[in-house]
């Protein structure tokens, strides 16, 4: 004998699963955009623009190179113009410090793509876009030291001191060399006589003071240097604040 079943619920199973289904296949659209980063891929994917993973790496790549504290190059410049037309105001020098650092960060709230203070694709988007014309080349040995010696930044000073927790002047300069493959003398004296003298020195070259030098720093641009300056302060970005000797051209 066959049981009996009311007429509505013989109707009533169909829709709901049909309903669950749906609710199923939104949640698998929309669950991987909420993952979506500055640091990671472009901007946040609706439902109705998703693609596959591959692909928005693809987007990020093309956007522009990510950027950091301790970046330095012509991209870092880009970035710094894009900011300064956008109301802050930063020396365009290509080294990605502390002030901007802080100008990203605030950008970054303002436009609302996370404060994190990493430039990724969806920041270079806020800003209007990476300039294909600008895209960097591969950094020579001079912007890679630049880009070390900004690694010890705060490391402090100390006689004797050769790195990495603790640096002389010449410490730092013969250390950070060391890292990009070079190999330095130890002493001020003895790198000022063992490097070329230039008159155009670039980012990366050497900042002697006194003949025989006394004390070296890295150069970083026009008016700047990175150097370990005395007992009591630290490794930092500072002015050059004498008439330099003369400056070394690293090769």
């Amino acid at each position: 004998m066959a049981s009996y079943r009311p007429r509505h619920l013989k109707r009533s199973a169909s829709p709901l699963r049909g309903r669950g289904a749906a609710l199923a296949a939104s949640a698998a659209v929309l669950v991987p955009a909420l993952a979506v980063t500055d640091q990671a891929v472009a901007a946040p994917v609706s439902a109705k623009t998703a693609v596959a993973p591959a692909a928005v790496a693809a987007v990020a790549t093309s956007t522009g190179p990510t950027l950091r504290y301790g970046s330095y190059g012509s991209a870092v410049r880009t970035l710094q113009s894009k900011l300064n037309a956008k109301g802050y105001r930063l020396v365009v020098d290509g080294a990605f410090g502390p002030k901007t650092r802080a100008a990203v960060r605030a950008f970054q709230a303002k436009a609302r793509v996370g404060a994190t203070g990493v430039v990724g694709a969806s920041t270079w988007r806020a800003l209007g876009g990476y300039p294909k014309a600008a895209a960097p080349s591969r950094s020579s040995s001079r912007s890679n030291i630049v880009s070390i010696a900004y690694r010890y930044l705060g490391a402090p000073y100390v006689h004797g001191g050769a790195g990495p927790r603790v640096f002389d002047c010449s410490g730092l300069t013969s250390y950070v060399y060391r890292q990009a493959g070079i190999s330095l003398p130890r002493t001020a004296r003895g790198q000022q006589a063992a490097v070329p003298r230039t008159s155009r020195p670039v980012p990366g070259d050497l900042v002697f003071f006194g003949y025989p030098a006394t004390h070296v720093g890295i150069y970083v641009s026009p008016g700047r240097m990175i150097a370990s300056p005395r007992p009591g302060k630290v490794v930092k970005v500072q002015p050059i604040y004498q008439r330099p000797s003369g400056y070394g051209q690293v090769r």
